[in-house]
């Protein structure tokens, strides 16, 4: 796993933040006009996927008043990857400038609302973003969670469907499914050999590797599919971890792999990450697929998209094979690498590493092979 990179400076940032800036910040967190911050504390609580390619760190920063008040405030720092240009699916800026640049503001009715953005800061090295603690509220997710998340996001695309006026910044993501694809050449190249290893042959087992390859030689089928599609504008990655319930509404945050994308995409996540972390069986994993996809037409419709919804099926299901193959290459990784076991052990709530394996295999089964 990639360390965050000069951990030393970003302490040394840490320790000497601006006690009039945290008081500022807290100020419009809390409400208090009248608040001074006399001291602060600070811990890391984790980062996003970009952790695992050298990219994310949060914190959770306290800022304390002479009268004991306290007003929290998240910390995300992304560092800059060296030789990583604006069109990487995976560009390490990208959430600051969309942040910055106010392109969500006034989000369509009806659909997600955000953290509050507190103060941005750049460095040659990384970029800060200063913006409201959210605590979930709901610990739990039901079937019927997914449908409302699905139905918000029917609404968020259908508006951009509808208004036919797409953002367009040259740092946005274009196609984000068919942009990962160029990357996965050196995994299929190396499959055979890939595949000597015990727990990559459970997670990818022999019988279903000739027609992975299949779908693998089609790759290009699929993309041409997707770009012909209507397009909108897309999260990309609204999954159960990214979306976190304040005061009953859902707040979609990590928007690092936004740009525009074909009708359906933005269901992918949705489905494909749940999986992962919920522990569908396959006939709850057909419920889903199923479940979810009615609602996200239902929210097209709501937001005046009327056209076929086969072409919704077309975006997700070409979008879901797109990512079930980055699947391939990351599941193999994830579980050949020791230095990502404790990781996988701790998301999965197990230590049987085979286990995780047949996780994964079951998972493919259904959103790359079944799909």
């Amino acid at each position: 796993m990639t360390e965050n990179p000069d951990s030393d400076t970003t302490e040394k940032r840490l320790a000497s933040l601006s006690l009039e800036h945290l008081s500022e910040m807290a100020r419009a967190g809390n409400g208090n006009p009248a608040f001074e911050a006399v001291t602060y504390e600070y811990e890391a609580v984790g980062g996003g996927f970009g952790g695992a390619i050298g990219g994310t760190a949060i914190y959770r920063v306290a800022v304390v008043a002479a009268d004991g008040e306290r007003c929290e405030l998240m910390l995300k720092i992304l560092y800059r990857r060296p030789g990583e240009d604006e069109s990487s699916p995976y560009y390490w800026k990208r959430e600051y400038e969309i942040y910055r640049a106010g392109l969500l503001q006034g989000l369509p009715a009806a659909t997600f609302c955000l953290p509050e953005m507190y103060g941005f800061a750049d460095y040659d090295d990384a970029c800060w973003i200063w913006m409201e603690y959210v605590r979930d509220t709901k610990i739990d997710w039901a079937l019927g969670d997914y449908e409302d998340v699905a139905l918000r996001l029917g609404r968020f695309n259908g508006a951009w469907l509808v208004s036919g006026a797409l953002p367009d910044r040259h740092w946005l993501a274009c196609n984000w499914h068919t942009a990962i694809v160029p990357a996965l050449s050196p995994t299929f190249a190396e499959l055979d050999s890939l595949l000597e290893h015990p727990l990559a042959q459970i997670t990818l087992p022999l019988d279903a590797k000739q027609e992975i390859e299949s779908i693998w030689r089609d790759r290009a089928l699929f993309s041409r599919a997707i770009k012909a599609l209507p397009q909108t504008f897309c999260h990309n990655d609204a999954f159960r971890r990214n979306v976190l319930y304040r005061n009953g509404e859902p707040a979609l945050i990590d928007w690092a792999l936004a740009g525009t994308g074909a009708i359906g995409e933005d269901l992918v996540s949705l489905v494909a990450v749940s999986l992962y972390y919920a522990g569908f069986t396959q006939a709850q994993a057909d419920r889903l697929d199923q479940a979810v996809f009615s609602s996200y037409i239902g929210g097209l419709r709501q937001a005046g998209w009327m056209g076929d919804e086969k072409l919704a099926r077309i975006g997700y299901t070409c979008g879901m094979a797109l990512r079930g193959l980055a699947g391939v290459k990351q599941d193999i990784e994830f579980l050949t690498d020791a230095t990502y076991h404790d990781r996988l052990r701790s998301n999965h709530h197990t230590d049987s590493l085979g286990d995780i394996a047949n996780l994964f295999a079951e998972i493919r089964r259904f959103r790359l092979l079944k799909m």
